[in-house]
């Protein structure tokens, strides 16, 4: 009796000495990362550190969390932050974000709002700690920019996990980011947009369905090297992507991937289901100026009589040498995958 005593009281010693170190060195990490941020040039504040949680989690209380880059120009604050994790695996970590944080973008600044906005990060239990999956999800999340725009999401999911069938650098993005309801005002543009031969847009207000999957590979795998190895896109193959708003739907399909100089090459199809809403979607966005629209028009009328059914458009999105284009739109240069620096 005495000996299993003993025992225990041993056992809940070590035990006690575990968390202690193991709370010290979260704590004293944190400090350190927000030590070097600051050596670094980034602005990197807060107004207190914690950690409880004893004896069975490493509890993380980071409060008035302030970051941002001056040469970038952007920044995210919160008034807290939270970073939960077993003692007993301390490579799974989960994050309680404020209902309320600010993002500072290089043009504008976007307050966000959220209910139960919740991250976790679930690395290999290896010495580099390779990713296996990240998730972001809540009920809810309403974004506004000092530019007037806003966005709303109900119920979302976004995710980015390992896939060994990808290769040690492959990794699968799943998203399901409706009901989402666009900005008001850009609704109204739409519904102003008048169109010769078209009648006014019936589009809801919100976006009932937009899901999808994404194959991405990288130059280097996600891991805690990933500082220094400053991993990159290398392919991205779009597995599933399918969006609903009304009688108007859209999926694609295809893969792109670094040319021999960097650049994104490569084919995605486009189908999108009762075409003619997108006229006006595509001046109320800025992209064609209303008088281009009804060429825009009977483009898009004359593609669709090569389908079967005249309701359904078929385009390609072409990446190659440098440059990219929409059917027979041309939209550009192509975007650079690979650093100039390789």
């Amino acid at each position: 009796m005495r000996k299993l005593l003993f025992l225990m009281i041993a056992a809940t010693a070590l035990w006690s000495g575990y968390w202690f170190v193991g709370s010290n060195a979260v704590r004293d990490g944190v400090t350190s990362f927000f030590a070097d941020a600051s050596r670094q040039g980034i602005v990197a504040e807060n107004a207190g550190i914690s950690v409880a949680g004893f004896p069975n989690r490493f509890d993380l209380t980071i409060d008035e969390l302030k970051l941002s880059d001056p040469v970038s120009g952007a920044g995210w604050q919160a008034p807290f932050v939270q970073v939960f994790a077993m003692t007993w695996k301390p490579w799974h970590i989960i994050a309680a974000l404020p209902p309320e944080q600010v993002v500072t973008l290089p043009d504008q600044v976007v307050t966000a709002g959220s209910e139960a906005l919740m991250a976790s990060l679930r690395a290999k239990p290896s010495t580099d700690l390779p990713l296996a999956e990240i998730r972001l999800a809540g009920t809810s999340l309403n974004l506004a920019s000092d530019q007037g725009w806003t966005l709303d999401l109900g119920e979302f999911t976004l995710g980015l996990r390992a896939d060994d069938a990808l290769g040690p650098t492959g990794y699968e993005l799943g998203f399901d980011l409706a009901p989402l309801t666009p900005d008001p005002g850009f609704l109204a543009a739409v519904k102003a947009v008048t169109i010769p031969d078209l009648p006014p847009s019936d589009l809801p207000e919100v976006i009932e369905a937009l899901w999808g999957s994404l194959f991405l590979t990288f130059s280097a795998p996600l891991d805690r090297n990933a500082g220094q190895s400053r991993p990159y896109l290398r392919r991205v193959e779009i597995n599933h992507f399918n969006l609903t708003w009304g009688v108007l739907a859209a999926s694609a399909e295809g893969v792109v991937e670094a040319d021999g100089n960097g650049y994104a090459a490569g084919r995605v199809t486009v189908d999108v289901t009762n075409w003619d809403r997108l006229p006006a979607l595509l001046v109320a966005a800025g992209v064609v100026q209303p008088q281009v629209a009804p060429t825009i028009l009977r483009g898009m009328q004359a593609l669709a009589a090569q389908s079967p059914d005249l309701k359904v458009l078929s385009l390609s999105l072409v990446l190659e040498d440098g440059r990219m284009s929409f059917g027979p739109f041309p939209l550009g240069p192509a975007p650079l995958m690979v650093p100039p620096s390789g």
